[in-house]
């Protein structure tokens, strides 16, 4: 009895593999010796499985799977889910099981860690995956909590797959006794593969022209892919959450498309509270396509005119500028000295005004929701230090002009070099992509 609420307690943690109900699991999910009592499936809760792909499954193509324990008697909730072959359920996983933020973790037969590969040959392919400690402390929810992760299906068509769940329903105190376990399973067929099915590239979730893994909240963003849409649309400015029939997720929220196409998707992030890798679900009229991303409250990009030069623009107000001549609003686009890029551009010398632009530079003061019309100034709250030519250059201004779109405002001190020159940028200890250009003269 001495040892019984530390076991209690280590399962906040997540239990052992074995506990969903399965066959060769245990068949009362979490209900043994030194665990849990009571008979399953005997309490006014519920467990329950969705799977983004409905009731079928196409072979290697990743779904997104929620688990959702409901019990309004208790306080904080905890599950354990196994993907497994109908036709050898006992000794062969199905498909690859992957967390997509810190609240879950799989495990493999002998109690390690799956590998992001799945678990070692030599041990077996089973794998279950679970709530970790960060998971159980945040499902005090009443009166339940579902948890989301990504299940990948076995490359080849194997039969039908069955997902078994344990799900778990407690006070949340160390004593024994007092908790609600409930078993269910979801069966998949395998389904013939829609050659107009959407799929996502892999890296293809990245900030507006960049190759970085990590976005932000409010950042403007791409995927790549095939059939991400039917059609070609372009948004109105009005940041709808679905266009030419497509719609995405990030982190089960809606994002706002800006424009959509068979091979690029881009869209706003919605807001968002949570970091770490969250997924990203794409759904059209001919399915869904699922792939992460890594959301943080930085993901730095600067705006490109093409494959590597910075967008921005030196002030003209004299009138000078190639661009509203003759006003105080006259501009030239920063770029190589002439029309190489297919429009006039004009290399920045030492004493211009320059504006650049790019996305993902970390919070601002005041704060500017993402979805929204946004025009002012609304500055970092994390000072932005600009390399050129690997010198440091410190902006006069930092911060939001509109929707999604960061401004730098600065005058070109001398001394930088000529010609194009390396640009990069440090935001709450994230660098911009390299390969970025500054043109100056």
């Amino acid at each position: 009895m001495a040892i019984a609420p530390i076991v209690i307690y280590a399962y906040e943690y997540g239990p052992d593999p074995g506990k969903t109900g399965a066959p060769g699991d245990n068949p009362t999910g979490c209900i043994q010796s030194g665990c849990h009592s009571g008979t399953p499936n005997s309490f006014s809760g519920s467990v329950s499985i969705k799977a983004s792909g409905g009731a079928s499954y196409v072979p290697g193509q990743t779904q997104q799977i929620q688990v959702t324990i409901t019990d309004a008697t208790e306080r904080k909730y905890g599950f354990q889910l196994s993907a497994r072959v109908d036709s050898s359920p006992t000794n062969q996983g199905a498909g690859l099981l992957a967390p997509t933020d810190s609240l879950t973790q799989v495990k493999c037969s002998n109690g390690s860690i799956s590998p992001p590969t799945g678990c070692p040959s030599q041990i077996s392919n089973l794998q279950w995956i679970e709530h970790t400690l960060a998971g159980y402390n945040a499902s005090a929810t009443p009166p339940g909590y579902t948890y989301s992760f990504n299940w990948t299906a076995p490359a080849t068509d194997v039969g039908t797959v069955t997902l078994y769940a344990a799900g778990n329903a407690v006070t949340g105190t160390l004593q024994p006794g007092g908790t609600h376990v409930y078993l269910t399973k979801l069966q998949l067929s395998p389904a013939a593969a829609n050659p107009n099915a959407p799929s996502i590239s892999a890296g293809g979730v990245v900030p507006v022209y960049s190759s970085s893994t990590t976005i932000q909240p409010g950042e403007w963003v791409s995927i790549y892919g095939s059939n991400l849409a039917g059609s070609t649309a372009t948004w109105n400015g009005d940041f709808p959450t679905m266009l030419g029939g497509t719609s995405v997720t990030v982190n089960n929220k809606p994002a706002y498309l800006w424009f959509v196409s068979p091979g690029q998707i881009n869209l706003q992030a919605p807001d968002d509270t949570a970091t770490g890798s969250v997924n990203v679900v794409v759904t059209n009229a001919n399915g869904t396509a699922t792939s992460t991303v890594t959301l943080g409250q930085f993901g730095p990009s600067f705006s490109l005119l093409d494959g590597k030069h910075v967008a921005g623009i030196i002030l003209r107000p004299d009138g000078s500028g190639s661009n509203l001549p003759n006003t105080p609003n006259s501009y030239d686009i920063v770029g190589p000295t002439g029309s190489s890029l297919g429009y006039k551009t004009v290399a920045a010398k030492a004493g211009d005004s320059l504006v650049l632009f790019g996305v993902g530079f970390g919070p601002t003061n005041p704060a500017v929701a993402a979805g929204k019309v946004f025009a002012g100034a609304a500055a970092t709250t994390t000072p932005v230090t600009l390399l050129v030519n690997n010198q440091p250059v410190t902006p006069a201004f930092s911060g939001l002009t509109s929707a999604g779109l960061y401004q730098f405002n600065l005058t070109v001190p001398s001394g930088l070099g000529a010609g194009d020159v390396a640009l990069s940028a440090m935001a709450g200890g994230l660098q911009t992509p390299s390969g970025v250009v500054l043109s100056l003269q």
